[in-house]
């Protein structure tokens, strides 16, 4: 809210809800949902780069068109109707980076607040690379009212650049859990060891195969729940399979969307987030503690802002698969680690990424005195 005004503030919101299906569209769909129930008035102006995961990150003509377009749909939607401030979901892949950099600035330039969230790591490896990368960082975070990171660890990438004051947390929530049905309650399902992602390079597919393959002497399922984004990743992944023990036990399902996903995903007896990027903060894993699934992953990015080691689950060092194995290992050998982890799972999830603390976040964001101030000092 906007106390000063006495009103819901007015926002355009820019950024892509899904197609493709991956954490910032969802997250953006989800939040956007969130604060129109509240009552908070919003505009999406869909920057729509992409319109499927293998498109993701990849350049081309028609993008740089739609970057174009972009700015024009941005500037008509502040034009038409001059909001309490854009609200941005910024990447540091290059090419939208660079969009991203000129928006802001522009929006700058005609005193539009705006307020960033982050859904992604990387500013400080850009800045890194050139004075040219860290005045573009320092002048994309710096005009920037507020600067939203998804959990603590991960404002490491932004203080450099950003005044202490201008940088909140307000972490991903997933969309409604359903509750459980009858037929859930009455099967007495096997022990899972679940994959839920993209099955793209980088998510650690073939990482999830050879640590099954390691776990063929455990009587366990492995399941891979996800789009086939890139048909090499598929074929390495069946071939690892293909030479080891586990092999019938090893099932690549296909996309889960829904209640097909939220089910596979109440039934694994552990989530195994293999990814080798620097995930900011995965919604699969708050997906899991929503419904007090344990998870091991390695400790990448801001993974240790949501799984608690020997709290919620488990972390291991990144490359270090044997360790990963491990601990899939303690789980599913001890009944009694694995139910206090549920419990562990279902206690942070209620304290840190419940709906209602998600939406209260983005109202204390607006309630802040140096929010308010600056919009309204705007719109008198």
């Amino acid at each position: 809210m906007t106390p000063s005004r006495g009103l819901a503030p007015d926002l355009v919101v820019l950024s892509q809800v899904p197609p493709p299906v991956h954490g910032q569209t969802l997250m953006t769909k989800r939040t956007l949902d969130l604060l129109a129930r509240d009552g908070w008035m919003l505009r999406l102006v869909d920057r729509r780069f992409s319109r499927s995961i293998d498109e993701v990150g990849a350049p081309g003509v028609r993008k740089m068109l739609a970057a174009v377009g972009l700015a024009a749909r941005l500037g008509g939607q502040v034009i038409r109707r001059r909001p309490d401030a854009v609200l941005l979901f910024a990447t540091t892949r290059t090419a939208s980076f660079c969009v991203d950099v000129v928006l802001v600035r522009l929006l700058r330039a005609v005193r539009v607040p705006v307020v960033l969230t982050i859904h992604s790591v990387g500013f400080r490896r850009i800045a890194a690379r050139s004075a040219v990368g860290a005045a573009a960082v320092r002048s994309l975070l710096g005009a920037a009212e507020a600067v939203v990171c998804l959990g603590p660890t991960l404002t490491a990438d932004v203080r450099p650049f950003v005044r202490t004051d201008r940088v909140r947390v307000i972490r991903n929530t997933p969309a409604e859990v359903p509750p459980v049905s009858v037929a859930e309650r009455q099967v007495q399902g096997r022990r899972t060891v679940l994959w839920l992602s993209n099955l793209m390079p980088g998510k650690g597919a073939e990482t999830f195969a050879h640590v099954a393959a390691d776990l063929a002497d455990h009587d366990v399922d492995f399941r891979m729940v996800g789009p086939v984004a890139d048909d090499a990743t598929a074929a390495a992944v069946r071939s690892i399979v293909a030479g080891s023990a586990v092999r019938s036990r090893f099932h690549l399902d296909g996309p889960a969307y829904g209640a097909a996903k939220w089910e596979a995903v109440r039934g694994a007896t552990v989530l195994a987030f293999t990814s080798e990027l620097d995930e900011a903060q995965p919604l699969t894993i708050v997906e899991a503690m929503a419904c007090g699934t344990p998870v091991v992953a390695f400790d990448r990015g801001g993974i240790a802002d949501l799984v608690e080691h020997g709290v919620t689950g488990f972390l291991a060092e990144p490359g270090d698969t044997a360790a990963f194995a491990a601990h899939l290992r303690q789980i599913l050998d001890d009944p009694g680690l694995a139910a206090r982890l549920r419990r562990g799972a279902l206690d942070a999830y209620a304290a840190r990424h419940a709906p209602d603390t998600h939406v209260q976040a983005w109202r204390d964001l607006f309630d802040h005195p140096r929010t308010t101030s600056t919009i309204s000092r705007r719109t008198r």
